[in-house]
This record gives C-alpha cells, sequence and structure tokens, in this order.
C-alpha cells in the first residue's frame, strides 16, 4: 500500500531544517576570533582596506600594509594574499595543505590572547586582543548573498516536491537543491571569515561544500537522463550516482586533500555531460511541442547560469589565472541553473518560453556588444572611458536595437495576419448568413492565424478562452450561434501557444462575437421593420384603398387617395411620428372609419364616454388606427353586415374599444384568422393589451384592451 504524503507537513518540516541551516551558519560566522579589519589583497601582501568602529585597531591604519601576525611567543607569520582566497581547492594539493596550515597558525594566534601586527613601511607593531565573537553587522554582504542561496535552493526543492510527490523528477530538483544548500552554505561560512577559521571546521566545511557540489551534479544529471524522456536503460540511472560518489568517496576518504584540485576537472565533466543529455533530450523529444518548451526552460537556464559560471570560475582556472568572478557571485549562476530547471519540472509557462528566451538572447547580445565595443575602443582606439562607453552606448541604440526590431518582426511574420486581412475575414464571418457557412469560415481564419494541427469543436457553452496544457492548445469560447473550439499545436505541431496568442485570441473572439451580434440585431431590425411596414400597409393602405374603391363621389374617392399616400409616406418615411392626443386621435378615427362604412351602405353608431387627457406613443396610435381599420375593412369586405357599432371607453388605466356588426359570421374553430387579425393580435400583445374575436351567426365582435398607463410612459419618453 502506498504511504500517504503530507505536502504541508513536508514543507514545513523543510522550512525548520532551512531556518536551522541559517541559524547554525550564523551562529558559527559569530563565534570566531574578531580584531574588525577587512584585508584586500595588493601585489604580493595585503592592505587594510576597512577597519570597524568597534575594532581595537586605530582608525588611521586604513591603507596601511598588514606584514605579519604572530601569537605571543611565537614567530611572525608573514601574510599573503593566497590567506585570503575564498575557495582553497582551487589550489593543488600541497598549496592547500600549505594553506590550512596557515589557517590554523592564524586562528591559534588570534584566540591565544594578544596578537601583534606588523605593518609596513615603517615595521609598526599594534598588539590588540581580538574579541571573541564577531558581531552580526560585520558579516559581509557575500556571506548573506550565499546564506540566501543555500536557503533558497532547499525551500524551491521542497517546494517543487509538494506540487509534484509523485514525479522523479520533482525528488531530483529537491536532491539537487539540498546540494546547493550544502555547497553554498558552507562557502558563505568560510569565505566570509576575516582572517582564518579553526583548522577543523575550514577543512570540514570544505569537504561538506564538496560534497554539496557533487550532490547537485548527481541530481542534476539524473534528472536529464529521464526527464522529460527516459534517454537511457532504466539500470542505468543510477550511474550519476554511482560514478560521481565513488570519486568523491575517494577525494574525501584518500589522503583528503589530495585530490582537490581535480575538482574544477570534474565540475566541468558533469557540465559537459549535463549539455550532452540535454541535447539528447533534444533529439529524443524534437516532435514534441511541450517537452522541447521544457528543454527550452532547461536549456536557457543551463546556457545562461552554467556558461556564466565556467567563463569567469573555471576558465581561468583551466588559464592558469585569477577568476574573473569572485566564488561568492558566482554561486548565483547555479541559483540561475536551479531556478531555472525547477521552473521546467513544475511546467510553468511554458508557452511564454520562447518570447522569454528571444528577449533574454536579444539582450544579452546587445550587452556583449555595448562591453565589446566599449573596450575595442579603450584598448584599440586609446580613448577615454567616458567618451568610449558613450559612443558604444549611442552605436548599440542607434544600429543594434533598430535591426533587432527588425529581427523580431521577420521572425513574427508568419504568425500574425495583416490588420486589413484581419477586418475583411471578421466582416465575412459576422455577414456570413449560413451557420455552416459561418463555421467553415471560422475555422479557415483560426487556422491561417495560428496553423494548429487540429480544430476541434467544444460542446459546453460555458467554456471561455484559455490555455490548455501548458500551450498544448488553445481553447475559444462560444461566439453566437457557434460552438467552442479547441487548437492544438500551433504552427503545425512547432510550438505552444503562448500567453500573447491567447491575448491575441481572446480579443479577436470577442470581436468576432460582438460582430456577429450586431449583425443579427440589424437583420432582426430589418425584419422588423419589414413585418411593420407588412402590418400598416395590410392594415391601414389597404383599409384606405377598399374605402376608395367602394367611394360613390368623385370627391369622396379623392380623399380617400390623399389620406392613402398621406399613410403611406408616414409608414415608410416616419414610423416613429409624435405622440396624440386621445381625445382628437378618437375624432380623426371616428370621422374616417364612419366615412368607410357609411360609404359602404352600413349604418354606423359610435359610442364613446368620457375621455382621459392623456398622449399617446406613436405605437398604440397605429395599434388603434389599424384595429379599427382592419375591423372595418372585414365588415365592409366579408360580413355582408346592415349595421355597425362602435364602443370606445376608458376605465382605470386602461383602454377599451370594441367593433360590432350584424352580418352573417363564422365559425371561429374552422376559420383560420386572417393576417390582419394575426397583425392586429401580435401588436397589441406587444403593448401589454389583449385582444379578442367572437363570431356567432347574429354576428361578430372585435375587441381590444389597452394600457393606458403603459401610453403615458411611452409618451413621456
Amino acid at each position: 500500500m502506498r504511504g500517504y504524503f503530507a505536502p504541508g507537513s513536508f514543507f514545513a518540516f523543510s522550512v525548520l531544517c532551512s531556518l536551522a541551516l541559517a541559524v547554525a551558519l550564523v551562529w558559527l560566522a559569530t563565534a570566531q576570533p574578531w580584531l574588525g579589519i577587512g584585508l584586500a589583497p595588493q601585489g604580493a601582501g595585503v592592505v587594510v582596506a576597512q577597519i570597524h568602529p568597534q575594532s581595537p585597531l586605530p582608525q588611521e591604519l586604513r591603507g596601511a600594509a598588514l606584514h605579519s601576525i604572530a601569537a605571543p611567543g611565537a614567530p611572525a607569520l608573514e601574510l599573503t594574499p593566497r590567506d585570503l582566497i575564498e575557495e582553497p581547492d582551487v589550489l593543488d594539493a600541497a598549496a592547500q595543505r600549505d594553506f590550512y596550515a596557515r589557517q590554523a597558525q592564524i586562528f591559534g594566534a588570534l584566540a591565544a590572547g594578544p596578537v601583534t601586527l606588523t605593518f609596513t613601511p615603517g615595521a609598526r607593531a599594534v598588539t590588540p586582543q581580538a574579541a571573541p565573537k564577531r558581531p552580526l553587522d560585520d558579516l559581509p554582504a557575500k556571506f548573506w548573498m550565499q546564506l540566501g542561496v543555500a536557503l533558497t535552493g532547499l525551500l524551491i526543492g521542497a517546494w517543487v516536491v509538494c506540487l509534484r510527490p509523485r514525479e522523479g523528477a520533482a525528488w531530483m530538483v529537491a536532491l539537487a537543491g539540498l546540494g546547493l544548500a550544502l555547497a553554498s552554505g558552507t562557502a558563505a561560512l568560510y569565505s566570509a571569515r576575516e582572517l582564518a577559521l579553526a583548522a577543523g571546521l575550514f577543512s570540514t566545511a570544505s569537504r561538506i561544500n564538496s560534497i554539496g557540489t557533487m550532490t547537485f551534479g548527481i541530481g542534476m544529471l539524473t534528472l536529464f537522463l529521464f526527464y522529460p524522456r527516459r534517454i537511457v536503460p532504466r539500470a542505468m540511472l543510477g550511474l550519476p550516482a554511482l560514478l560521481i560518489g565513488g570519486w568523491l568517496v575517494v577525494f574525501l576518504l584518500h589522503d583528503w586533500p589530495r585530490h582537490g584540485g581535480q575538482l574544477h576537472a570534474v565540475v566541468a565533466a558533469i557540465m559537459a555531460a549535463l549539455a550532452l543529455a540535454i541535447g539528447a533530450q533534444v533529439i529524443v523529444n524534437r516532435r514534441d511541442p511541450t517537452a522541447r518548451a521544457i528543454l527550452g526552460w532547461l536549456g536557457l537556464s543551463v546556457m545562461v547560469g552554467a556558461g556564466g559560471f565556467v567563463l569567469t570560475a573555471i576558465v581561468p582556472f583551466v588559464l592558469d589565472q585569477e577568476g574573473w568572478l569572485a566564488q561568492s557571485t558566482a554561486f548565483l549562476f547555479f541559483l540561475l541553473i536551479y531556478a531555472g530547471i525547477a521552473m521546467a519540472v513544475l511546467r510553468y509557462r511554458l508557452f511564454d518560453l520562447a518570447s522569454w528566451s528571444f528577449g533574454i538572447l536579444f539582450y544579452g547580445i546587445g550587452v556583449a556588444l555595448l562591453l565589446g565595443l566599449d573596450a575595442a575602443l579603450i584598448y584599440g582606439l586609446s580613448l577615454d572611458r567616458a567618451p568610449a562607453f558613450g559612443i558604444a552606448l549611442a552605436s548599440v541604440g542607434l544600429i543594434y536595437l533598430p535591426l533587432r526590431e527588425r529581427v523580431a518582426r521577420w521572425l513574427r511574420r508568419k504568425r500574425s495576419l495583416p490588420a486589413e486581412e484581419l477586418y475583411r475575414r471578421v466582416t465575412e464571418i459576422a455577414h456570413a448568413i449560413d451557420p455552416a457557412q459561418q463555421q467553415a469560415l471560422l475555422r479557415t481564419f483560426w487556422s491561417d492565424l495560428f496553423h494548429p494541427l487540429s480544430i476541434t469543436a467544444l460542446p459546453d457553452p460555458r467554456a471561455e478562452t484559455a490555455l490548455i496544457g501548458h500551450g498544448g492548445a488553445l481553447q475559444l469560447g462560444p461566439v453566437l450561434g457557434q460552438p467552442a473550439l479547441r487548437l492544438d499545436w500551433a504552427g503545425q505541431g512547432a510550438r505552444l501557444f503562448s500567453s500573447a496568442d491567447l491575448a491575441r485570441a481572446r480579443a479577436i473572439n470577442q470581436i468576432i462575437d460582438g460582430s456577429l451580434r450586431q449583425n443579427r440585431t440589424y437583420l432582426e431590425a430589418i425584419t422588423t421593420e419589414r413585418s411593420r411596414i407588412n402590418r400598416d400597409m395590410h392594415d391601414n393602405i389597404g383599409v384606405l384603398l377598399l374605402s376608395a374603391l367602394h367611394a360613390i363621389g368623385a370627391e369622396r374617392k379623392d380623399l380617400l387617395i390623399r389620406q392613402t399616400l398621406t399613410d403611406l409616406r408616414e409608414i415608410i418615411s416616419n414610423p416613429d411620428q409624435s405622440n396624440w392626443n386621445l381625445g382628437q386621435l378618437m375624432a380623426d378615427l371616428r370621422a374616417e372609419i364612419i366615412g368607410h362604412l357609411e360609404a359602404a351602405d352600413v349604418a354606423v353608431r359610435w359610442e364613446a364616454g368620457d375621455l382621459p387627457e392623456v398622449w399617446l406613443a406613436p405605437q398604440i396610435v397605429h395599434t388603434l388606427r389599424s384595429f379599427l381599420r382592419e375591423g372595418t375593412s372585414n365588415i365592409v369586405r366579408h360580413s355582408g353586415a346592415r349595421a355597425a357599432v362602435i364602443h370606445v371607453a376608458a376605465a382605470g388605466a386602461r383602454l377599451s374599444v370594441s367593433l360590432s356588426d350584424n352580418g352573417h359570421g363564422f365559425d371561429t374553430r374552422q376559420v383560420q384568422l386572417g393576417n390582419g387579425f394575426r397583425n392586429l393580435a401580435a401588436r397589441v400583445s406587444q403593448l401589454g393589451g389583449d385582444f379578442a374575436v367572437s363570431s356567432t351567426a347574429e354576428g361578430t365582435r372585435l375587441s381590444t384592451s389597452l394600457p393606458l398607463g403603459m401610453a403615458v410612459e411611452r409618451a413621456a419618453e
């Protein structure tokens, strides 16, 4: 049964270990004899670079050359720049033995009592008493920096394991973090010493430093043998631990520090093996975009970190020169490697790695050009530093930066469509009427924009535009009338989708959705307007023309035709005319309707009570006209009636209108209502009113009820 792993407890334990390490290192660093001086190499000797305010030495000794140090009753020990080196493993075996012996002598002199310091020139001697402890504020910045690297290594390793507890890669990262913590923590102890450490403490810290360095190498090399894909047989995964661990055992146990000079060569060999493993991973995973992005993280961090460390620490040692960078600073390169590898194992923002890589590459080239041109102007043309740097900076700004921008645009040219093409394609999609055609245009558009390997429709209507699977897929939210889409592997599988792709896709998808909605609103408005014109033509113009047809006198015909033309202009050119007073509207309609019916030899009785003083919106005006005109038209054409009654009444906030005739009627269960009645019912319903038709053998009755309160509100708008 697999045991339960508690990420919270593991991380809490790691934090406690980190704090314990920090406290132990600070305690060891401060529990040393202290004179309060800072020394620096100068030629073949050393000078006093600074004196602490609490130091027993006088401040006027700052800048003086410290020639020797002697314990009471012991011969003086002449100091050399080698006594100040941060890392003794850069020395050969004999030099290391001598170094540790001298450190023991210096520490013994400081711990024995008043120590005699001889300064030159003048052979001035001072005999201060070293303090038993070093003040905390005297610990230099390099101590805290290396301590920070150690703690960061431990905590990043624990964090990765907590997030990926079931992955062997996470545990290799944690192992490397432990190695980094051991190497950087012990280096912080002895590289930040004032003059010397006890021989036992120094040698133990140096050995732990070597153990940490090799542990870091074991973790990194083993990681690359199986991550992102295993490239060696499973039995060979333990080979780095066996080989490096075997050398480490020999290094520590066989006449230490006999093999100390080999340490940098072993580190260089591990770096070379790492490079080979990364190269093999690149070849094996060349068809896997996610794995390539992971390797991009790894390659970028190793290239910058390991390359910087090799150039500043290993190369000078191979060339028998002093290191170009202090070891305490060089540890930042290892932290950079480690952090980059941790991000790769966590698959953190893999989709943005390409953009970041190009950015770092371009900026790195810019810095290299600036420094190289500056050095060429100083050493080649003998220019002063200030004008040389100004010329170099201007040259990089005026030549390299514009060229870099052009190269970046050229590299991005296949990933984008011109703005005018985007507008044309979006417009084409929005104006497509057939949904199948819209779907085809959408797929073609996204395919041309990102060149995915496949596009799949998604059934989820609530899907949002987002990156899926660390950039392996781009999910597009649904647009109006079309399903969500999933785009897999951009650039025909050559790359992952980036956050820039996500931002662009989200913006374009919103534009497409907005365009489709605007086009639908436009089409619905057209349909609504056509229906309105059709209803008004049927309800108003048809009634007027029919009345003109049945009119007897020429004057009556002319009046009806002129009224028809007026209504026609209003229907087409001015559908939303101004509000009407209810009383005036009823008076006009009374005259019109009675005229139409009397012209058809139908007797009319108009019954109307007191009407309120309200103003009706154009929609209600058109509905009332259509109701009375449609009813009149049906009486004249179909009812065979000889008499009609029109009743108008207002009760509360509603207006009731009915039109009855004494015609032969019809069976409402068997006769389907015509377009006129259906149009009326739709008009009245939109205004919140009621419409009814009843018919018997004694006649037909149309009735409607409209809300005057709504009419007043609409009129007020």
